[in-house]
């Protein structure tokens, strides 16, 4: 079977690399087109494909604004963060927490309604696993104004993020469930997908590999969009650790243990949008 799935990878990396106008992330794909890290990228297009099927069959408008909700992690390599965007079929892919930084299904709502704006923030210490550390100290510093534009970032070297699916039990996709039915629901250019496999499977999955898929499947869509991602972006090296400094400046990083909420502004916002929507 894995066999299999490497041998089916090759024309949808053939296909990547003829429509990238990047030669930098041709190069790349290039370089990594035989590594084990592709195997998924069969599998994880049929997944999207599924998804994007569906929703083109709703009244959308040709742009749109995905959130990839799954739960997530950073481990010891770096990639050039241009490569997490490489075909025109997505103009962005947008972190919303520092790096080495966990957030909630508050957040996740936020960024999918495009509700949670960065004076929305609020950072805290996560109490269950034992810190000591004041929940004052655990706000990074020198926190930028705005989000995470991989775009921007460019060829810049960025954490390699990893991806896994929700699980029942987790009550990921439950919550966000509720706070749609609580505060409105998502608009007509918002897509969220979430990284939900049959029967519990719970292996990792690249982040690139996921925008790669999901930018092969908009090939043959009518939609080009902004991807955005809601995931916990808490480092799980086990070998080398990042270099913090040059992380910080890239965007910003947090300690150990730090949990990226939102503020109940946010929700306010919410009441108002809907608000707005139906009078």
């Amino acid at each position: 079977m894995e066999f299999i799935r490497k041998t089916l990878s090759k024309p949808l990396i053939k296909v990547a690399i003829e429509n990238c106008k990047n030669e930098a992330v041709v190069q790349w794909l290039r370089t990594n087109s035989e590594s084990g890290a592709f195997a998924k990228l069969v599998d994880m297009f049929h997944f999207l494909q599924k998804h994007i099927d569906e929703e083109e069959k709703k009244n959308r408008s040709d742009i749109a604004d995905i959130t990839f909700l799954a739960h997530g992690s950073i481990g010891d390599s770096m990639i050039p963060a241009n490569c997490l965007l490489p075909l025109s079929t997505i103009a962005d892919v947008v972190l919303y927490n520092p790096w080495n930084c966990l957030t909630t299904s508050d957040v996740v709502y936020g960024i999918a309604t495009g509700l949670i704006k960065p004076q929305h923030r609020v950072f805290s210490c996560r109490k269950n696993d034992g810190c000591q550390i004041p929940d004052g100290k655990h706000c990074p510093t020198n926190l930028p104004n705005h989000w995470n534009s991989l775009r921007n970032a460019g060829e810049r070297m960025v954490p390699n993020i990893m991806v896994s699916p929700l699980q029942p039990e987790d009550g990921v996709w439950q919550r966000f469930e509720f706070l749609t039915k609580k505060h409105g629901p998502l608009r007509r250019n918002q897509i969220i997908i979430p990284f939900i496999l049959p029967g519990k499977r719970s292996e990792s999955v690249p982040f690139f590999v996921v925008t790669l898929a999901l930018s092969l499947v908009l090939l043959s869509s009518r939609l080009k969009a902004t991807v955005h991602l809601a995931a916990c972006l808490g480092e799980r090296s086990a070998g080398q650790k990042f270099d913090e400094d040059y992380l910080k400046e890239q965007y910003a990083y947090t300690i150990n243990s730090t949990l990226m909420t939102a503020s109940p502004d946010m929700f306010k916002a919410a009441y108002i949008e809907l608000s707005k929507r139906y009078n």
